[in-house]
């Protein structure tokens, strides 16, 4: 709850307040992203900034309410909304979309860890700072739905599942034919081998043919 300075990535200058990303404060981070001083986290960060650090007013907000659009009074909290990224550690970079698997949201810990609302933030935390670019150009654009609740609470959730992208394995190739393995629609494995679009199945398989 206290006001710390803390690396604003996006700018490449250090910002002040309490609205620094969760995870910065979460884990053992803040020994690495917050401090009392501005000067240490502009040496540290951004040595080269002329005008580092850029604020120093206090802030009473949180993260979410000064780097994300606002939201209505009568919105539902928590929110996870548009611009989410999370990672896939088979595609070696993150994807853009609210289809993550249900556990990665499946407490505040795992929130903090896996959901970000912005790229870099999640290829730095991710992939490290040296890999950010590369992360960020390779990100994978997949799909936007109300819930990840969605395909159990359809009245037919097979046909809802067969109408998904699965790897060929044996093409190597993704494909959406309705065709994929039984095994594919069992509980278990559909997290695993069904995507909502054919660059997030190409992105967790690497294959070939894509």
């Amino acid at each position: 709850m206290n006001n710390y300075y803390f690396p604003d990535f996006d700018v490449s200058s250090c910002g002040f307040g309490r609205d620094y990303p969760a995870w910065m404060g979460d884990n053992g981070y803040e020994k690495w992203y917050l401090f009392t001083d501005g000067d240490a986290c502009c040496s540290k960060y951004f040595p080269h900034a002329t005008d580092c650090p850029y604020e120093n007013t206090v802030q009473t907000g949180y993260y979410w309410e000064s780097y994300q659009a606002r939201q209505p009074n009568d919105a539902v909290l928590p929110i996870i909304y548009n611009h989410s990224y999370y990672p896939d550690l088979n595609a070696n970079t993150c994807i853009n979309g609210t289809d993550y698997p249900s556990w990665m949201i499946s407490d505040d810990v795992y929130k903090r860890l896996y959901i970000f609302h912005e790229p870099e933030d999640c290829c730095a935390f991710w992939f490290g700072p040296s890999d950010t670019s590369a992360c960020v150009g390779s990100l994978v654009q997949s799909v936007y739905i109300e819930t990840n609740a969605t395909i159990l609470a359809t009245v037919n959730q097979t046909e809802e599942l067969l109408g998904m992208w699965y790897p060929n394995l044996d093409d190597k190739l993704c494909q959406r034919d309705g065709e994929m393995p039984s095994w594919m629609l069992q509980d278990g494995f559909t997290q695993w081998y069904l995507f909502n679009t054919r660059e997030a199945c190409c992105g967790a398989f690497q294959l070939q043919n894509c």
